[in-house]
Order: structure tokens, then C-alpha cells, then sequence
């Protein structure tokens, strides 16, 4: 899975489930502080991902990647491993 592909589907994630605008959702963006995601979120984000991606981080993984580019990077890395 490319790195393209996984932005794309982890923006459509935060801007459908958490309302965030497309112009925030940079690769640079912090989860809890440009896009204000709290630990609740993070749960419901993880679960998210668990329907999205078939490798999919634990919330914990989630709140490690502090950045949404992070969070892509973690999601391309699971993909490979998984390979």
C-alpha cells in the first residue's frame, strides 16, 4: 500500500467521522494539536482504522505517531511488515 493511498483514506477517516477540514489535514498536522484529537478520539480513530486498514495501529501506536504523516508512516510500515 502506497503512502498516497493511505493519506487519502486516513483524510477521508478525518474529515467524514471527525468533521476536520481538508486544509488541515497536512502531513505535519500534530493529532492532538492541530487537529485537537483527544484520547477519546484516538480510540475511536484506531477503531476507525481497524475497519479501513487490514493492519491497523493499537491507540497507543496511534498516540506515538503524534502527527498525521506519523500516523501514515505507521500505517505504510504495518503494511510492509505484514507482507
Amino acid at each position: 500500500m502506497d503512502r498516497d493511498h493511505v493519506m487519502t483514506r486516513l483524510r477521508r477517516i478525518l474529515r467524514d467521522h471527525f468533521g476536520k477540514p481538508e486544509a488541515a489535514l497536512t502531513p505535519d498536522a500534530t493529532l492532538a494539536g492541530t487537529l485537537m484529537l483527544d484520547s477519546l478520539d484516538l480510540v475511536d480513530l484506531a477503531s476507525l482504522l481497524g475497519r479501513a486498514f487490514p493492519h491497523a495501529p493499537s491507540v497507543e501506536a496511534c498516540r506515538e505517531a503524534r502527527s498525521l504523516g506519523g500516523l501514515v508512516d505507521l500505517l505504510c510500515r504495518a503494511s510492509c511488515e505484514a507482507a
